[in-house]
């Protein structure tokens, strides 16, 4: 909670709140391509409050006009007084709250271990014990940063409001000369706003330009987009009623949270949307994802920060009447990742060529033909796509009255075609396509026609009335059926398109320090629940004993954790599933670290004899798609480990799927790769 007489503890505050958003926005930036498979969007800065409408402004629209001219007042401080915004920045990151006034009701600074990655981005892993020049020049480089980044103007300059001439409501937002914008005002009187945070400069003595603009387009339909410039909106209830935006991951309450519980929980709701894995809609710690980017639980967090000190109260109260928890603060503990850079021997390992061009992996998505959904090579054909529907549709016997029938083999004919739906295959398959991230991949109407009149490539077990419908029923369950065929289809069609483009590019070449299945990451991260006394004193005690302990297994509560010297990186950790620590990067599933744990077992009751016969093992996790190797004739299948055996001058490679086969059966792909 913050006095009103504390104005520089929240300048302090608002510049926290400021390098939490860019911090989204610059791991976002950099790292795109491992957030692909997750459909992220680009981080967007939003601050809501009540509607200022037309004509004379009530009571509570006047204070909403406040709360955003001290938001202006903030940013253009923040522009014009480069050293003390840049004093701000190194006072906040060496986690000191003492210094800030940033401390919970505990005496805790609320902002400790929020921003990891910034201080290993700006170059150094321990930010709070560098000299105070170096401190300077680490937070003059950010500075710079938030200005290209985050203003669109890597110079910087004095803020302009550009009032967008019509009736749309909108001020653009954008520094210096630079003319793209870099926010957006969406009110409904942006006159007398402007007019309003015009006189507040000149009362306050900050400098800014407030003009009419002649842009002809209002941008606000725009700003969801991540292709926007746009990354910080401030406004009212327009855009927390029915707005249908994924950007939203940072956001400032203003005069809306004293009174209208109903608003802010709307409100909560724009900023909780994730599209998700396979757009599951879920975190990726609650979907099936094969594995889980460094740093992706910054972006799937919103921050919530109020810029008057009872309206995060009112949140928090509001969000317990909902029977939403009220307060999360989360502590980040960070423990060293050591990685086995120098390995001592060549490791081979099976990786894509590199063009002679430019130095790049073959890539099937950048560099290979497009497939065509309707094409149909001869491999399909020769090992066709079985599907039963009979385990579905089969009536219920009672016991001691079934009796063995045989299944009838069908296939589309050209009156069952005619009864399709082929808008909505088409629009099935782009979401299946969206899903698996395949957006090299082209689908048509007419490509999905040709191939369901094509009978050569799949086997259908279906009872033959069930082709002849009587009711709508039966003509959704025959659209169920093609569109089940085409999915499998598409899933065999692009991994042996896949197979064929790279395995005659494949090589095996040494391992390297910078390949993709070794972590580039100097650290772990275990994220937790500020409250969680007990289990953050856990986790305190097992890196102080990992510190300490070589080649050990450690438990505390949920967490496990194993040094094992074979391994190409350590320490590895497993946390029992539903508890209360997530861990970033490479946690390990239970069957995972039981493999591990019974390896390094068995590696130190035979130490002798491997010794006597000359044996070294090497033991590596392996990344899921995009990153590790994998089997396209498996399914596109990546095996959890890689183990090096090197014995008599040979090297001995074994890729090791360690959980059980309770869900394969005899024609499992990866039995039958096998």
């Amino acid at each position: 909670n913050l006095p009103e007489s504390f104005e520089e503890t929240r300048l302090v505050y608002m510049t926290a709140c400021l390098l939490k958003f860019y911090q989204q926005l610059r791991i976002y930036e950099e790292k795109a391509g491992d957030f692909e498979p997750f459909n992220m969007e680009k981080p967007l800065w939003v601050f809501v409050g009540s509607t200022v409408s037309s004509g004379k402004m009530s009571k509570d629209e006047q204070i909403v006009a406040t709360d955003v001219a001290m938001i202006i007042q903030f940013i253009a401080d923040f522009l014009d007084n480069r050293h003390a915004a840049i004093r701000r920045i190194g006072e906040i990151l060496t986690g000191r709250g003492q210094d800030t006034g940033l401390l919970d009701k505990d005496g805790n600074d609320i902002f400790a271990g929020a921003f990891s990655y910034l201080v290993r981005a700006a170059g150094t892993s321990s930010f709070g014990n560098q000299e105070n020049q170096e401190q300077g020049d680490l937070a003059r480089k950010l500075y710079r940063d938030i200005l290209s980044r985050l203003f669109n103007n890597p110079a910087g300059g004095n803020l302009s409001l550009d009032r967008i001439k019509g009736e749309s409501g909108e001020v653009a937002l954008r520094v210096g000369t630079s003319g793209i914008p870099f926010g957006l005002i969406n009110v409904g009187d942006a006159k007398s706003l402007c007019d309003h945070v015009a006189e507040v400069g000149v009362q306050n003595g900050i400098r800014l330009i407030v003009e009419d603009s002649d842009f002809n387009e209002a941008t606000f339909a725009s700003v969801k987009a991540s292709t926007s410039p746009i990354n910080l909106l401030i406004g009212s209830k327009k855009f927390v009623e029915g707005w249908d935006c994924w950007r939203v991951s940072t956001m400032g309450l203003m005069h809306v949270g004293r009174s209208e519980g109903s608003q802010i929980i709307q409100l909560f709701g724009r900023g909780v949307r994730l599209k998700g894995y396979e757009w599951s809609l879920k975190r990726s710690g609650h979907s099936h994802a094969p594995f889980r980017p460094a740093f992706i639980e910054e972006l799937e967090t919103l921050n919530v920060f109020g810029i008057e000190a009872d309206f995060m109260e009112k949140f928090r109260e509001f969000l317990k009447e909902e029977g939403l928890p009220g307060n999360e603060r989360r502590k980040i503990i960070t423990i060293p990742l050591n990685v086995t850079y120098d390995f001592g021997k060549k490791l081979k390992i099976l990786r894509p060529k590199r063009k002679a061009s430019d130095g790049r992996e073959y890539d099937f998505k950048r560099d290979a033909p497009v497939p065509t959904v309707g094409d149909l090579p001869d491999y399909l054909t020769h090992n066709t796509i079985v599907a039963d529907w009979y385990p579905r549709i089969q009536a219920v016997r009672s016991r001691g009255t079934a009796r063995a029938t045989q299944k009838d083999k069908v296939s589309f004919r050209e009156q069952h075609l005619a009864l399709l739906d082929y808008d909505a295959l088409f629009f099935e398959l782009e979401q299946f396509k969206r899903e698996r991230s395949w957006y090299n991949i082209n689908i048509s109407k007419d490509g999905i026609y040709r191939l369901l009149k094509d009978t050569n490539w799949y086997t259908l077990y279906l009872p033959e009335a069930r082709l002849n419908p009587t009711s709508f029923d039966g003509v959704l369950l025959l659209q169920q059926v093609a569109a089940e065929l085409l999915k499998r289809y598409c899933e065999h069609y692009y991994n042996y398109r896949k197979r064929e483009y790279i395995e005659p590019r494949l090589e095996l070449r040494d391992l390297r320090p910078d390949d993709d299945n070794v972590p580039q990451e100097e650290f772990y991260q275990l994220i937790v629940d500020g409250d969680e006394e007990q289990v953050i004193l856990g986790i305190q005690q097992i890196s102080k004993d990992l510190e300490e302990k070589k080649d050990d297994l450690l438990k505390v509560g949920d967490l496990k954790a194993c040094n094992f010297g074979k391994h190409l990186f350590q320490p590895l950790f497993h946390v029992r599933p539903g508890g209360k620590i997530t861990v970033l990067p490479v946690a390990l599933n239970e069957s995972e670290y039981q493999f591990v744990t019974d390896l390094k077992t068995w590696c130190d009751d035979n130490k002798e004899a491997l010794e006597k016969d000359g044996m070294e093992l090497f033991l590596l996790r392996n990344l899921s798609r995009g990153k590790g190797v994998g089997f396209f004739e498996a399914g596109n299948f990546h095996p959890d480990f890689i183990l090096w055996m090197l014995v008599g001058g040979r090297q001995h490679i074994t890729f090791i799927e360690p959980h059980g086969l309770l869900h394969e059966g005899p024609a499992s792909e990866k039995i039958l790769f096998h």
